[in-house]
């Protein structure tokens, strides 16, 4: 990431940063240009206000937004925003909605494990296909378990709508050629609920603890869904730290998805791009289930304490597989793919806000990757 200008409104004294904070609000905003291998090059900004006060832990309220358009045809908006004990109540209110419009969107197939022919995967058009999409997301936690070390079990409950429709796409692309569900424009109308462990020492950069989340979510066309299906998915990530010469974190992250049922293309289980398996494309892997591990080594090398800034770096491997309903435990064990890399890390202002840039191989290509935030 380039960026054109770092601001703060508000730049936390040092007591700011204790635990136990007093009452402080904090802005990080950072225009700028970046690369994505899947999006190309990002003119955009991130936006995102850190609300602190007394000893309200995470925080006592978090806004992010960020707008973007890559020349790779996205154009998209994002708003999250997350109150830890919403009216004075113990319950935890999260809420996010999107949209974008996007001409360079990636379909490769359900099921398609085979390596690219390099014919096709330098096609401008094959793989690629338009689409439009938005959707919105709302959480509300509520405490089960509560420890004294302050760690916790919450259940939750959620509402979710998404909408995604492809338009001026033509036979020269698989999208069109496969007619996948959802090929002619749908949307999922879902409730769910599940369970949430808090055992992380910090929200936006764990160092030690664990986290967990289980749960699923039921689309029916009784409450407006395009299909009726069932998704459920698991969570669970540990962080552990030693030292050798500096602070090292070893964060590991195990997931999995699995659906049933009736469900679009765009809403089956994926792996591939930034967020999932760093080195295939956005989207490579396409299935009814998807399991993941994604293993990191990360550390802080210097700081700069005029500005609260600091630059470190990480290490990482990502293996993991996307498959049908009914297979074997040992083919999917004897076909993983896997993935490698580095990555590049720095911290502005709080160390609550961390911009990431990480660099994937797989055996079919490698992918630059930036954004803002750890991946886990």
């Amino acid at each position: 990431m380039i960026p054109i200008s770092l601001l703060q409104a508000q730049a936390p004294s040092p007591s700011a940063q204790t635990a136990a904070q007093q009452d402080s609000i904090e802005f990080a905003f950072l225009p700028a240009i970046a690369y994505d291998s899947d999006l190309g090059v990002i003119a955009g900004g991130i936006a995102s206000r850190y609300h602190y006060r007394g000893d309200m832990k995470p925080f006592y309220s978090f806004l992010n937004m960020y707008g973007l358009i890559t020349t790779k045809g996205l154009i998209s908006v994002f708003v999250e925003y997350d109150k830890p004990h919403i009216f004075g109540s113990d319950k935890r209110f999260y809420t996010e909605t999107f949209v974008s419009r996007f001409t360079g969107n990636q379909y490769y197939g359900i099921g398609n494990y085979g390596k690219l022919p390099d014919a096709l995967k330098d096609s401008s058009d094959y793989y690629f296909y338009n689409s439009f999409s938005l959707g919105f997301d709302i959480m509300l936690r509520k405490p089960w378990l509560q420890k004294a070390s302050g760690n916790q079990l919450d259940v939750y409950g959620k509402a979710v709508f998404e909408y995604e429709t492809p338009w001026g796409n033509d036979d020269a692309q698989l999208l069109v050629a496969d007619q996948p569900k959802g090929i002619n424009g749908s949307h999922i109308s879902a409730l769910g609920g599940g369970i949430v462990w808090e055992g992380r020492n910090n929200e936006f950069n764990p160092t030690t603890g664990t986290y967990a989340r289980a749960g699923a979510e039921i689309g029916s066309k009784f409450i407006a869904s395009s299909y009726n299906y069932l998704l459920v998915e698991t969570d669970i990530r540990a962080y552990t730290s030693f030292t050798l010469l500096r602070e090292i974190t070893f964060a590991n992250r195990l997931s999995f998805k699995h659906t049933s049922g009736t469900i679009p293309y765009w809403k089956k289980p994926d792996l591939g791009g930034g967020d999932k398996m760093r080195g295939y494309p956005e989207y490579r892997f396409r299935d009814d289930n998807s399991v993941l591990l994604n293993s990191e080594l990360r550390t802080w090398l210097f700081e700069i304490p005029s500005i609260t800034s600091k630059f470190g770096g990480t290490l990482f491997t990502d293996i993991g597989r996307t498959f049908p309903n009914g297979e074997s435990v040992d083919t999917i064990i004897n076909d993983l793919k896997y993935t490698y890399g580095f990555g590049i890390t720095a911290s502005f202002f709080t160390e609550d806000f961390i911009l990431r840039t990480d660099v994937g191989f797989s055996e079919e290509e490698y992918g630059v990757y930036v954004t803002a935030g750890y991946l886990f």
